[in-house]
């Protein structure tokens, strides 16, 4: 039936375009997610198995001792108990839904083709999957609580900044603001007090900046939307296009395998698109003594025998470490079971952006910053997920021990519908509506959000349409690294001077200002920034790290910092051993040039490409290996690209004229075959597909010859 490439199964006709992705028909919205279920358990269903396993403390059955330390973590949250409560509270018509796509799972991949039954639960266990992925670990709270006890409040402050200097409003404007004072006396004396310890662990935790970027552009009554979202990239993808049809209703997007509804696309009248919003949803508190109960967790384990696991649970939630010889609890609105349904569904039905913001702001999803677009011009910014109903803003450590927080209501959530100058952009970064409120505060940096707002500010002749938009969600420009070539340019001696110094400041002299492959420099610019900022910021938290030795500074807006350390490194605030700003800057310099020389295998400029190889994480047990493929962008572009890490999906669409859209995934729906090859090639060169299905045969024949090249 697939080589037809249309099935017909349990009321649902399944289409196949020539790229592999599903158009779904049904008379009723429930056929056609038991179709939409068919579908993905026919491509994936070994990463579906392979997720729920992952997300409820299963994967060591499968995997070994290896997956022994996350499964342990995820048994303390018991989330496999919190998707049973929360199956048992979804309102009826999404219980419906969920049964029908559990239905289209197991009639495409049941007991007869060697697969358990899938059930609703573990539709659940998928959300849940994702919940995580975007959602803090607690992390950011244990930081800040260990500086409070050790630090200077005015240190504390300063390395917690409410605004970077790239700060951009989510109208695409440049809010006022004054950065902290630099507390000069305190400073000084923190790092005079500072011992090197090179065999230390990191204290600097530079995570990938999971998120995304979208943004919505209204010019003269058309509008249109342009996200991607920032995720591990995997193999297969995580994401999965699909259309679903019923009568009056035709939404075209992506989903997660395992999930029964298009996250992100269009029906036609709105498109939406979702980024990462750091949000404050975790408690962390330290549980009375004679709080809580215990319970035992069997974990099995293939190859080795069993472990039991004693976990406490406490009013607060369940004990997940300590921190100076006491117990911390982690409580989030991951581990409640009210936290999260399947409400998104309502936007198949959205007919305006207002819709929109109206059934995003009251459904159970991870916390999210949503821009969405109308056929009639409209765009709007909003966020999605359930949030406490705090009391303090801004930076937080620990809480009081106690039971779940109240929830913000839906109509306290901020939104912004229609700005004056039509346009909407967030990038993970912060702003001054999601700050009030209280929903998040650990954002990351402004500078892709500076970099859109300018971009389509500026004049464009042809106006803003969909080629655009592409052009910019492939944006290398990496303007954040001036400051660093400079930095380094301005230490580095310009007369005679022993090698390699001279070959170095060449090689930074050549970069361009972007993160091209082929950009020579900026790989050396790359690992200065993050050498520089380590030995400053491990100098500063040497009491952190005395007092919790698992400390790590995890601040996501941390670059205004950097630059105003490196900036004040003449009034006192060179790190031991180093003796002067510039014997610190050109060390820093040198050992960067030496750690590319050793990833690249050669003494030679590298160019960017050599050091930003695809590298794709595998969702299953044989997945296909992937194209040599070098990647152009980097963490601070609006292209964002690493190895592992990048633009998991690109949208691009205006409701209004969907045929013109754009999708492209790094991975065809089945993740196997000369496609998936294809797919992985197009998505690196910056090639989409059209949004409503397949490519054309002259690209087609272009693709595959350049498939062979890369084979050699």
């Amino acid at each position: 039936m697939i080589g037809s490439r249309v099935v017909r199964r349990g009321g649902a006709e399944i289409r196949f375009d020539r790229s592999g992705r599903p158009r779904i028909t049904a008379a009723t919205i429930e056929d056609a997610t038991f179709g939409l279920g068919w579908s993905v358990a026919h491509h994936r269903r070994e990463q579906m198995e392979l997720t729920c396993r992952r997300i409820h403390g299963r994967l060591a059955e499968v995997a070994g001792p290896a997956a022994l330390p996350g499964d342990r973590w995820q048994r303390r949250l018991n989330l496999a108990a919190v998707a049973r409560d929360c199956w048992e509270l979804l309102p009826t018509g999404q219980r419906r839904l969920v049964e029908a796509f559990t239905a289209g799972v197991d009639d495409a991949t049941g007991a007869n083709a060697g697969h358990r039954p899938w059930s609703p639960v573990d539709s659940i266990a998928v959300a849940q999957m994702l919940f995580q992925e975007l959602a803090s670990d607690g992390t950011e709270l244990r930081m800040v609580e260990v500086m409070r006890r050790t630090l200077p409040p005015a240190v504390v402050d300063f390395l917690l900044p409410r605004r970077d200097e790239f700060e951009t409003g989510l109208d695409g404007t440049v809010p006022a603001g004054e950065p902290e004072p630099v507390p000069l006396a305190a400073l000084r004396e923190l790092i005079g007090r500072a011992t090197p310890t090179p065999d230390r662990p990191l204290v600097v935790t530079d995570r990938r900046p999971v998120g995304s970027n979208a943004w919505a552009a209204s010019r003269a009554g058309t509008a249109i939307l342009a996200s991607d979202t920032h995720l591990t990239l995997t193999n297969p993808s995580l994401w999965y296009a699909a259309t679903v049809e019923y009568p009056g209703t035709t939404v075209t997007g992506v989903t997660i395998p395992g999930l029964p509804v298009l996250v992100s696309g269009t029906n036609q009248h709105v498109a939406w698109g979702f980024t990462r919003l750091p949000g404050d949803v975790v408690d962390l508190s330290v549980p009375a003594a004679d709080d809580g109960v215990t319970r035992r967790e069997t974990i099995a384990v293939a190859g080795a025998p069993d472990e039991v696991l004693t976990v406490r649970d406490t009013p607060s939630g369940p004990v997940v470490g300590e921190l100076a010889g006491e117990p911390v609890a982690f409580r989030s609105t991951l581990t409640d079971p009210r936290a999260i349904d399947f409400g998104l569904v309502g936007m198949y039905d959205a007919r305006t952006v207002a819709d929109g913001v109206a059934v995003l702001t009251g459904s159970g999803l991870p916390p999210v910053n949503a821009v969405l677009a109308d056929r009639a011009g409209g765009v709007a910014w909003t966020v999605g997920g359930r949030f406490p109903d705090r009391a303090e803003r801004g930076p937080r450590g620990f809480s009081a021990p106690g039971g779940a927080a109240r929830w913000l209501p839906a109509e306290r959530l901020p939104w912004l519908v229609d700005p004056a100058g039509g346009l909407v952009v967030n990038c993970n970064n912060g702003n001054d509506a999601a700050r009030d409120a209280g929903v998040a505060w650990n954002f990351f940096g402004g500078y892709r959000a500076r970099r859109v707002a300018e971009t389509l500010g500026g004049p464009h002749p042809a106006g803003v349409d969909e080629s655009v938009m592409t052009r910019l969600q492939l944006d290398v420009r990496a303007g954040l690294y001036t400051y660093y070539r400079d930095l380094a340019l301005r230490h580095l001696p310009t007369g005679d001077a022993p090698e390699p110094l001279p070959t170095l400041r060449a090689e930074i002299t050549r970069w361009d200002g972007t993160a091209d492959r082929d950009e020579v420099g900026l790989a050396v610019l790359v690992v200065f920034r993050d050498l520089l900022r380590e030995e400053l910021i491990a100098a500063l938290t040497a009491d952190c790290r005395d007092h919790d030795p698992e400390f790590t500074y995890c601040y996501h807006g941390h670059e205004p910092v950097l630059r105003r350390l490196l900036d004040a490194l003449p009034d006192g605030l060179v790190p031991p051993p180093w003796r002067t700003p510039r014997r610190f800057v050109v060390g820093q310099l040198l050992l960067a040039r030496a750690v590319v020389a050793g990833r690249v295998g050669h003494e030679r400029p590298a160019r960017w490409g050599e050091v930003n190889l695809l590298a794709r994480v595998p969702l299953t047990a044989a997945p296909r290996p992937d194209p040599a493929v070098e990647l152009s962008g980097c963490a601070e572009t609006v292209c964002v690209a690493q190895p592992d890490f990048g633009a998991a999906m690109r949208l691009v669409v205006d409701p209004a004229r969907p045929g013109r859209g754009l999708l492209s995934v790094p991975g065809s729906p089945g993740g196997d075959g000369r496609a998936e090859a294809e797919s992985v090639l197009r998505w690196a060169a910056g090639t989409a597909d059209p949004l409503l299905g397949g490519f054309s045969p002259p690209i087609a024949r272009r693709l595959r010859a350049a498939l062979r090249r890369q084979r050699g």
